[in-house]
């Protein structure tokens, strides 16, 4: 399959990271295959824990040396490696500054309140959208590759692909991916309690017991009141109307 790496870019970040990348060459500080800092920053509840399994396992399945994923609050331990994935939500100045390859979700917002609270009881805030919003604005901006939620549950094999073109690994790794095999993988991945972090959260997999809530689209329509839909479309309406979400 043919992949552009730089689509989506920004020129800007295409500039800063090949002249990183050929400084860290030239000082012999970085030579193996991959030599990345992966960062995962999705919408929370929009599909990022699967976005950043299948980052894991494809890395994994390449080859990729001195591999270490996990989330955030673990972000220096994961730094020292050479080739990080990490995984956050919140918007995060040293890592937007460090990445090499940033890859984001984004989601009905209708269908992430929704979520939000059937899974930690999150009460509806407009304040809190709001911040995941600005979070998710300045991530995306840096992306190379963005998930449509919505695309997962209609061609997960196709957003596959498009998360392997992205993670700048050379084309003959990418056209040699077992990508039914590694899909199977990915959403097979399941919660262990033997795993489970002070965090509650797989340490390996970062997926929560009962993770997945409602994974429809539109299953907002059985949950949330009237009022907090309108809200919702009120407050963010551009943004909706911009994804199709709303007309």
């Amino acid at each position: 399959m043919g992949c552009n790496p730089h689509a989506g870019v920004p020129l800007q970040l295409k500039h800063r990271s090949v002249t990183f990348r050929r400084d860290l060459k030239d000082n012999g500080a970085r030579s193996k295959l991959g030599d990345m800092i992966y960062i995962c920053a999705g919408m929370p509840r929009s599909g990022s824990t699967w976005v950043y399994n299948a980052v894991r396992l494809l890395l994994l399945n390449a080859g990729v040396p001195d591999l270490a994923a996990g989330w955030v609050e673990d972000k220096a331990l994961l730094l020292a490696h050479d080739n990080p994935i990490i995984k956050v939500h919140s918007f995060d100045a040293e890592l937007a500054l460090r990445a090499d390859v940033v890859l984001t979700s984004h989601r009905d917002l209708r269908d992430v309140a929704a979520s939000l609270q059937r899974k930690f009881k999150t009460p509806f805030s407009t304040q809190l959208l709001h911040q995941m919003m600005a979070d998710y604005g300045k991530w995306s901006q840096l992306a190379a590759y963005d998930l449509h939620y919505e695309d997962l549950l209609t061609d997960r094999a196709g957003e596959l692909k498009k998360i392997a073109c992205a993670l700048k690994l050379p084309s003959s790794i990418v056209a040699r991916f077992p990508y039914a095999e590694i899909l199977k993988e990915v959403d097979g991945e399941q919660f262990s309690r033997g795993r489970s972090t002070a965090l509650g959260h797989d340490s390996i997999n970062l997926l929560h017991e009962g993770h997945i809530t409602d994974g429809r689209h539109g299953s907002w329509k059985d949950f949330l009141p009237p009022e907090v839909v309108a809200a919702i479309e009120n407050e963010f309406q551009g943004w909706m109307v911009a994804k199709r979400y709303i007309a």
